[in-house]
């Protein structure tokens, strides 16, 4: 069930471009980077994978899951600094460059 549920956010943070508002998205990316500061890792991660030291994210295990075993030291770092700006990135081009607009404005 905590598998299912971290997919549907995940899954919804990636269409989240063509959604929410760019700087709706950037007020995201500053919470999600206080969740880290103030637990150490994503909520979901530490309540599905039970752990007290950073080790295992949910990409790491899901690509396990697929048979890739890719070093998770590397995983982490490009999901906490590239997935992100990369988002907001996608938002931005989307929403100010093409002019599309986003269903959730700010």
């Amino acid at each position: 069930m905590m598998f299912l549920l971290h997919l549907i956010i995940i899954l919804f943070v990636y269409i989240s471009p063509f959604i929410f508002d760019w700087r709706l998205i950037l007020i995201l990316i500053a919470l999600y980077y206080l969740q880290l500061w103030f637990f150490g890792n994503c909520i979901l991660t530490i309540k599905q994978f039970k752990e007290t030291v950073r080790d295992t994210s949910f990409y790491s295990y899901a690509l396990n899951k697929f048979g890739f075993y890719p070093d998770k030291k590397t995983v982490r770092i490009i999901v906490d600094y590239y997935v992100p700006w990369a988002i907001l990135v996608v938002a931005f081009v989307w929403q100010i460059v093409l002019g599309h607009h986003a269903v959730l404005k700010f």
